[in-house]
């Protein structure tokens, strides 16, 4: 996953509304979002790892994780997926809080966990291994392969449509208010100008590439052989929790840069919250 935009207590009825891309590989098996055989996940899989990049519970429970761009740092000794770490947050009971403050960063390459449990005194942590773990505060937010809240061109003009987008909604969802308009915001494919580019170590050329909210290198375009098969968002993942705990996800998979079939929708009514 490379983008998370985040509007957390930002509407009266939706305390969380998220809005995701996942870029990979082109090669790399994925199944697309449903729920899982346990009957507690709901996700997309990552089938080489088995883990996710974002997933829901029907408790209200929601986690993502990003990876952290950084070249030529060694992969630590016996490594994990990163998408266990979603996995384990949806699966158990702890506060994002604990759960938090219990991953061993050491054993993952780098990486941002976004947590959120509406019941817990501290809803939304963004968790790490390159910082250390923090609630998040309410506004609009954004994390992409940096530091939480990077001024990055796509965090940046992301989260700003993020928030025109929220504060125009009404109280209650539907495809022509909110699915059509995020999943077009999650379609932007305008790469930044040189001069606003980050510099994380891998080249002007990859880092324009890398700019856009939505990622498209087709095989051989920058003549890197690390991207043999293509490389980009492979899907647009929203999610919108409201104040009584239900939880709605919609996901919109894409082969090669285009649009495959209609977006799934999975919905899961209040699920208790006090």
């Amino acid at each position: 996953m490379c983008l998370l935009l985040i509007a957390y207590q930002q509407h009266p009825r939706y305390p969380l509304i998220l809005l995701a891309n996942r870029d990979e590989f082109y090669r790399r098996p994925t199944a697309p979002a449903a729920p899982w055989g346990d009957g507690v996940v709901t996700a997309g899989r990552d089938l080489e790892a088995g883990g996710t990049w974002l997933g829901v519970t029907p408790g209200g429970r929601v986690a993502a994780v990003t990876n952290i761009r950084e070249p030529g740092t060694p992969e630590p000794p016996g490594v994990l997926s990163r998408g266990e770490i979603p996995v384990s947050f949806l699966r158990g009971g702890q506060t994002p809080e604990r759960f938090s403050s219990a991953i061993n960063g050491t054993r993952y390459r780098g990486f941002n966990a976004l947590l959120f449990d509406l019941r817990a005194k501290e809803p939304l942590v963004c968790a790490g291994n390159r910082h250390a773990p923090f609630a998040m505060t309410p506004g609009v937010h954004g994390i992409s392969n940096g530091a939480p809240d990077a001024p990055w061109p796509k965090v940046r003009n992301g989260s700003r449509c993020l928030a025109h987008l929220v504060g125009a909604l009404p109280d209650r969802l539907d495809t022509e208010n909110f699915v059509t308009p995020a999943l077009a915001l999650l379609a932007d494919d305008t790469r930044a100008p040189e001069p606003q580019l980050p510099d994380t170590g891998v080249g002007t050329a990859m880092e324009s590439a890398l700019s856009s909210i939505f990622v498209h290198i087709q095989d051989g375009e920058l003549g890197d052989t690390s991207l043999s098969g293509g490389y980009g968002t492979r899907a647009s993942t929203l999610v919108a929790v409201n104040t009584d705990g239900g939880i709605q996800l919609w996901e919109q998979t894409y082969t090669d840069g285009r649009v495959t079939g209609e977006p799934r929708h999975f919905e899961y009514r209040d699920c208790g919250v006090d």
